[in-house]
């Protein structure tokens, strides 16, 4: 009896039944998975369209991004929208046709940080009170040899000087730009030594040629002294001052050791016009960069004002004040008299610029006395160092 009541039919036939089964309910519920799809994108394009027509065609569109842009999905009221959009960009006239817009109007993909949107204002001195109108930039060339100092009875082979002059004097004479307006060059004949030393030549460029057919010293104080008249800086018949102008050095070197060295030696009485104290410009470049770490705001243009740049070394040379003022590099030869007072004026010039009074600190004694200097302009060889 238990084989009637549990009956299996055979295996081919259930299987059959389950895989008709499975296979018909996967089509139904396939059908009812693309007709929910469809039903989801027809009508998310309808309300698409309903909501962009309640905007009219002045929104903003960064204020109300389209689909494509506030949902990555896809759906068939996308195509019906685009395919709108088409449709009326073909058919708009050039006045009508909307602009295109950036995809980023408030910001971009790459920005720069604490950039400043407005530049500061630059910073520009008040004109100073300047007492002298001209200013004369002398820096010689003497003779050498390796290892002399400056008690060494030097020979003047050259003889550059640049004058410069106010370009914004005011009637209170206040001022703040000067330029160069004349420049004089004369190489020199030596008297006591006429023979360059190769060491002399290598350092200032200056060949035995060049001093064997220039004048001797006499004779180019001569002619310095006519290009002072004729820029009115002199009288011609008495040599007195029309002007007030200061000489200007890098040191103290040039007119204190140099040029009342070589008036001993040529038998000469030093010339009124370059007699007096003068600008030493080094020293001046030295003092204005140590006060800048109390007046740093004032000058916001430094920007070498350095521990190591301090008033106590004197080594501060042509190059180096010209990158403590922040200037272009040296230009020309360094150790050529012309080159050399060339770009004293500049730094003179930037001195002024920022606002320094320029005048004399440096004293000039021109009886000055050195231990090789003799009866009426003779030399003891003895007392030389070479």
């Amino acid at each position: 009896m238990l084989p009637f009541l549990f009956h299996i039919p055979p295996m081919p036939l259930v299987f059959n039944y389950n895989l008709q089964l499975s296979t018909s309910n996967w089509i139904l519920g396939l059908t009812l998975v693309i007709v929910s799809c469809l039903v989801r994108w027809c009508y998310k394009g309808l309300m698409d369209r309903r909501l962009e027509s309640a905007k009219g065609p002045t929104a903003n569109p960064s204020q109300s991004p389209p689909s494509f842009q506030s949902s990555r999905g896809f759906s068939l009221g996308d195509i019906f929208i685009r395919i709108r959009r088409s449709q009326e960009l073909l058919q708009a006239t050039p006045e009508t046709k909307p602009q295109p817009t950036m995809r980023y109007p408030n910001r971009t993909r790459a920005t720069k940080k604490n950039l400043p949107t407005k530049l500061p204002p630059v910073f520009i001195p008040p004109k100073t009170k300047q007492p002298y109108d001209v200013f004369l930039v002398l820096d010689v060339e003497a003779t050498c040899h390796l290892g002399t100092d400056f008690n060494f009875p030097n020979e003047i082979i050259e003889f550059p000087v640049c004058l410069m002059r106010w370009k914004d004097r005011t009637t209170d004479n206040r001022a703040s730009q000067l330029e160069v307006v004349a420049e004089f060059r004369s190489f020199v004949k030596p008297s006591w030594r006429p023979t360059l030393s190769q060491f002399c030549t290598d350092l200032t460029g200056i060949t035995q040629a060049q001093v064997d057919s220039a004048p001797s010293f006499p004779e180019v104080l001569n002619s310095f002294s006519q290009f002072l008249v004729d820029h009115q800086l002199i009288d011609a018949e008495t040599g007195e001052r029309r002007a007030r102008f200061c000489w200007c050095s890098d040191g103290p070197f040039d007119v204190r050791d140099f040029v009342v060295k070589q008036c001993f030696i040529s038998r000469i009485p030093m010339p009124g016009w370059i007699r007096g104290d003068v600008l030493d410009v080094r020293l001046t470049v030295m003092n204005w960069l140590s006060m800048q770490s109390d007046q740093a705001p004032q000058y916001p243009d430094v920007r070498y004002a350095q521990p190591w740049m301090a008033p106590r070394r004197r080594s501060l040379n042509i190059p180096s004040q010209l990158k403590a003022l922040g200037l272009p590099t040296f230009e020309g030869r360094q150790h050529s008299g012309i080159d050399d007072t060339r770009n004293i004026a500049k730094i003179v010039t930037e001195l002024a610029r920022k606002g320094l009074c320029l005048q004399p600190n440096t004293v000039i004694h021109p009886g000055r006395r050195w231990q090789w200097m003799g009866k009426h302009g003779q030399i003891l060889e003895d007392d030389c160092s070479t």
